[in-house]
């Protein structure tokens, strides 16, 4: 069948003219004017499925761009200029994944980025805060594992598969910190001043910590009562240089070789002892044990002495120079003698109490053997034996 034009008017011009149908000029390989296409599924198709690049290209006055079909990659390319390949923005490949090869921007406030066949994710721009991850989904890294997840309105949940590694110089932890699990410090954890109370210290919710203040002592109570009642299981930790070592004080004293002291008739006076053979926290001096732990201490004390003619004699264990336990001795002895005897009981101490012995006699004097001497030996002793 022969093909045919119509037209309502068609004019002829020269070459240099070129044709006009219906107010559209055709000149040259151009067109100028306006061009529909109409009908109810109109297609305009470039290219002839040849190994060719099939472009439309924008020519603008200080710019080139392009929609083209890239045979090179075989993807659907808009970029810019007019050489299809050359500075693409935006390529789709056959596998519908499209890639933008630089910037891309949400110009409109709340934008909203979907993810999913149904949009089940998304991600929001929260005006003048930031982006927003869409009810309790999770931002995954490496798997599902590995995730930060606004589990909640109000927690925030960190998971990893084995460890969470923070870096950093400092890490500020504001509000209340919940240790489900084996806490490990360094070797010589570091606290600074003012940034640990030790009345808010709390193990395993039933054990407290108390401080004693007048020996810097840990106290850890096995009673929930906060250190107030310390008549169940309890430590006490004392810190020293280098060594830490159990303070329950404990010593015993004793008068050196050197050190035979005369103790006059009618005269209350004090037992010098001028040695120790152990003092571990180092609470004997001046012929008294200061124990600066309240408790109840045991104390013993045995005095070896030589007198002539002493009708009577009185030991004394006193605390804070007032007597508190005393022992009576009456001897007819005539001559030099050797005697001694001893003593013991049990003194309810404040930390501060100074535990001492005394001596009074009636009639001579008396000089009482050092500890080292063949007689039997004057020691002063005693430990705590509970609160």
């Amino acid at each position: 069948m022969a093909s045919e034009i119509k037209v309502d008017t068609i004019s002829e011009k020269t070459s240099a003219g070129g044709v006009t149908i219906d107010g559209l000029l055709i000149k040259d390989g151009g067109i100028s004017g306006d061009v529909s296409l109409i009908g109810t599924t109109p297609t305009f198709t470039i290219g002839d499925a040849g190994a060719e690049d099939a472009a439309l290209v924008f020519d603008g006055n200080a710019q080139d761009f392009y929609i083209a079909l890239d045979d090179s990659a075989d993807d659907l390319v808009i970029g810019k200029g007019s050489t299809v390949g050359t500075t693409p923005a935006v390529s789709i490949d056959e596998n519908l994944q499209v890639i933008v090869h630089d910037n891309l921007s949400l110009l409109s406030d709340s934008s909203v980025l979907k993810f999913g066949t149904d949009g089940d994710t998304t991600l929001t721009h929260t005006d003048g805060t930031g982006l927003t991850l869409n009810s309790t989904n999770k931002l995954c890294f490496n798997d599902a594992s590995q995730f930060i997840q606004g589990s909640s309105a109000t927690v925030l949940s960190i998971g990893a598969t084995d460890e969470i590694d923070l870096t950093a110089t400092a890490v500020d932890l504001n509000g209340t910190l919940n240790v489900s699990g084996v806490a490990t410090f360094q070797s010589t954890p570091v606290f600074p001043d003012g940034s640990l109370a030790i009345a808010d210290l709390d193990i395993d919710g039933g054990t407290d910590i108390g401080a004693n203040l007048v020996d810097a002592d840990l106290l850890i109570v096995d009673d929930g009562a906060g250190g107030t009642n310390r008549k169940t299981a309890m430590s006490r930790i004392k810190t020293y240089i280098g060594d830490s070592t159990l303070n329950e004080p404990i010593f015993q004293a004793y008068p050196s070789a050197s050190h035979d002291q005369t103790i006059s008739n009618d005269t209350l006076t004090v037992v010098e002892f001028d040695a120790e053979t152990f003092d571990p926290d180092s609470k004997f001096a001046s012929n008294a044990f200061t124990p600066t732990v309240a408790g109840k201490y045991f104390v013993y004390v045995n005095v070896a002495f030589a007198s002539t003619d002493v009708e009577a004699l009185s030991l004394y264990i006193t605390k804070n120079g007032t007597n508190v336990n005393r022992i009576e001795v009456r001897t007819s002895a005539s001559g030099t003698q050797s005697q001694a005897f001893n003593m013991c009981g049990a003194i309810d101490c404040d930390a501060d109490d100074a535990i001492g012995v005394k001596l009074y006699l009636t009639n001579d004097d008396i000089t009482v053997y050092d500890f080292e001497s063949a007689h039997t030996r004057t020691v002063f002793c005693g430990f705590r034996i509970g609160d």
